[in-house]
C-alpha cells in the first residue's frame, strides 16, 4: 500500500498488460485531464506504474480502466462524487474476475453488489432513491475496446506470450514491473 493512497487495488490480479493514460482515458470515456486529476488526487491511481513526477508514464491495468469507466458512467447519470468514490472503493476491493458478472447498487449511503432484482425493488418500495450499474456490461465493453488498443507487455522476458505492439517503456521500468509482479506472486504463494 502506498501512503496516502485512497484505495488500494487487491493484489489478486496478475496484470499481463499495461495501458498508458491516453488509452485508459479514451476507453473509459473521460478526458486525459480528468484522468490526470484523479491520479494526482489519488482517487483512481494506476496500479501498475503510478506517476513519479514530470516525464514519468503511468500504466493502468484492465481493472483500473474498468473502474474509470464505471466512475464515468456514474458521473454521467448524476451520481455525486461522494457516492462515486464509495463505488470506486467497493470495486477496488474485488478481484477483476468477480467484476465480470457484477451489478452494483447504491442507496446514497452504501454501495453493494446487487444479488437480484428483489433487492432493488425493496429499496424502491421503501422510497429510497437508488442507482445501479451493470459492471459486467462495462467489463465486456472495456475488454473489447482494449483488445484494439496498444499496450505494454508485462509478462516476464522468458514467457512465450505474444509481444506487445508498443516497444517496451524502458529497461528499468520494465524490470521494476517484473519485480513487482514476482513479489505479488510470492506474497500470494505465502498466503495459500
Amino acid at each position: 500500500m502506498v501512503q496516502g493512497e485512497l484505495f488500494t487495488e487487491s493484489s489478486d490480479d496478475d496484470a499481463t498488460r499495461g495501458y498508458r493514460g491516453t488509452v485508459a482515458s479514451k476507453v473509459a470515456g473521460i478526458t486525459y485531464r480528468q484522468l490526470d486529476y484523479w491520479a494526482r488526487k489519488q482517487i483512481v491511481v494506476p496500479s501498475i506504474t503510478p506517476s513519479h513526477g514530470s516525464g514519468s508514464r503511468r500504466l493502468y491495468s484492465f481493472k483500473d480502466v474498468l473502474i474509470l469507466a464505471v466512475s464515468k458512467k456514474l458521473l454521467d447519470t448524476g451520481v455525486n462524487l461522494q457516492n462515486v468514490t464509495a463505488a470506486i472503493g467497493f470495486l477496488s476491493r474485488h478481484r477483476t474476475s468477480e467484476l465480470e458478472h457484477m451489478t452494483i447498487i447504491c442507496d446514497g449511503q452504501d454501495v453493494r453488489e446487487c444479488e437480484n432484482g428483489d433487492e432493488v425493488l425493496r429499496l424502491i418500495d421503501q422510497g429510497t432513491a437508488v442507482f445501479a450499474v451493470s459492471v459486467g456490461k462495462l467489463w465486456h465493453r472495456v475488454e473489447s475496446q482494449l483488445e484494439q488498443e496498444k499496450h505494454v507487455d508485462l509478462t516476464p522476458a522468458d514467457s512465450s506470450a505474444m509481444a506487445s505492439p508498443l516497444p517496451p517503456i524502458d529497461d528499468i521500468a520494465a524490470e521494476r514491473m517484473r519485480q513487482k509482479l514476482e513479489t505479488q506472486h510470492r506474497e500470494r504463494a505465502l498466503q495459500h
